[in-house]
């Protein structure tokens, strides 16, 4: 609560008693038959129910002022808590990619290697037939193909 809003509710009630403090003396002064005075207390009436109209007006400028405040802060608390999930998803995006495995294996040639390609083009003599290479890298011979037989059971 800001002080617009206090000083808006503090000085709208006052004005509004003292409101009710000169109906009352009106209300005396018209069973008396006192004209003058009948219109005096309506004038301190009037005069008080326009400082209550007044005090009712700043209420409502203090209202909006903490309401426009009220939302300045919730953008600002929304933009740290976008910033802070922005930080936390960057963070586990690189542990991420630094706990990954290679997906790709790395392969090394050396000169010697290299030099060979060069002078010599590589053939494989596979006649059209399956191959299989042993963990050395040599070509073991294709083992004989069984005849296919199929089973289904029902």
């Amino acid at each position: 609560m800001n002080i617009q809003m206090m000083e808006g509710l503090v000085g709208a009630s006052a004005s509004i008693k003292l409101s009710g403090t000169s109906m009352s003396v009106y209300r005396q002064a018209s069973a008396e038959g006192d004209t003058e005075k009948m219109k005096r207390a309506l004038g301190y009436t009037g005069d008080c129910t326009e400082k209550a109209v007044q005090y009712q007006e700043k209420l409502d400028k203090g209202m909006k002022a903490e309401a426009k405040a009220r939302r300045e802060k919730e953008k600002l608390e929304r933009e740290a808590a976008i910033e802070k999930r922005r930080e936390e998803r960057k963070r586990a995006e690189e542990r991420a990619e630094a706990d990954s495995p290679r997906t790709a294996d790395l392969v090394q040639i050396s000169a010697e290697a290299k030099v060979a390609l060069e002078n010599k083009p590589v053939e494989a003599e596979t006649d059209g037939e399956p191959v299989t290479y042993t963990e050395t890298g040599g070509i073991s011979p294709a083992p004989a193909e069984e005849d296919p037989t199929l089973s289904c059971f029902a």
